[in-house]
């Protein structure tokens, strides 16, 4: 199981809380104590945020970052809003549909 899977089976029914990025990575370690806790970042499956090196894909956005903590909104969230790299905006989501005026994460 990748850590995708891993992260959106343990968060089941956790709609709309909000956690740390610590939480979280407790929350998958205790659903599956194998799992290396560094593997766990809740950043790379964020809608509003992007990491330049990871291709940016619909079907595994799970978070909506504030901050440094986390806003669970399941897989296939209807996300409405801004995508930011590094405090930039570069893109934006419209009806749970997104794109980029940037070149990024494509």
């Amino acid at each position: 199981m990748n850590i995708f899977d891993k992260i959106l089976s343990s968060m089941k029914n956790q709609e709309d809380k909000i956690f740390s990025c610590e939480e979280i990575i407790d929350i998958v370690i205790d659903y599956y104590p194998d799992t290396n806790r560094s593997s766990v970042i809740p950043s790379d499956y964020c809608y509003n945020m992007i990491n330049k090196g990871i291709k940016f894909r619909k079907d595994n956005r799970l978070f909506e970052n504030h901050g440094g903590e986390y806003r669970y909104l399941g897989l296939n969230y209807n996300y409405n809003g801004k995508i930011y790299w590094k405090g930039e905006s570069v893109g934006e989501w419209k009806n749970g549909e997104f794109s980029f005026w940037e070149y990024v994460g494509k």
